[in-house]
């Protein structure tokens, strides 16, 4: 089982590393970042891995109520990280005040591309994690379009990993 002061750190890895080498075409940024992920310099894509909250659970992935377990304390602990991928969004470009179809198509096809390899990367990694008993049990939820937002589209995945707690 993963554990110590930097588990979720740990498995923030995995995560980050799985995508970066599922993805066809790749992209020039890769890591886990604090706090909220920063739209910035996406153009040769972009992928951060965040864990924005941790917390305890009796019966996982529900939060703890009270606390019921063994030795005052739940028998899980709960990471949520938010997998993000990011690329250019087609934009105006001089005089023309929007995105070609072709473009805005191509951007879609990659968008959709980069979301399904995300999802399979995802759940390999953490089905590996589990048989491997390294963690106790995970949930993806669905993934998610984002933007265009400051000359950004891209994706937004929300995973949730258990691991018990000694």
């Amino acid at each position: 089982m993963i554990n110590g002061a930097l588990r979720w750190y740990t498995v923030g890895g995995y995560l980050m590393v799985a995508v970066r080498d599922g993805l066809t075409v790749p992209v020039a940024r890769s890591g886990q970042v604090p706090g909220e992920i920063a739209w910035d310099e996406c153009c040769d894509g972009m992928l951060a891995v965040a864990a924005p909250r941790a917390y305890f659970s009796e019966e996982f992935p529900a939060e703890a109520e009270s606390t019921i377990g063994i030795l005052c304390q739940a028998p899980y602990e709960v990471g949520e990280f938010t997998v993000t991928v990011l690329r250019c969004a087609p934009g105006p470009d001089g005089q023309k005040t929007f995105p070609s179809p072709a473009e805005l198509d191509t951007s879609a096809a990659l968008l959709l591309q980069d979301m399904a390899e995300t999802m399979d990367a995802v759940a390999a990694v953490l089905c590996s994690l589990k048989a491997s008993d390294l963690i106790s049990d995970y949930l993806l939820t669905p993934a998610e379009a984002a933007g265009p937002e400051g000359g950004c589209v891209g994706l937004n995945l929300r995973v949730l990993v258990g691991l018990e707690r000694a």
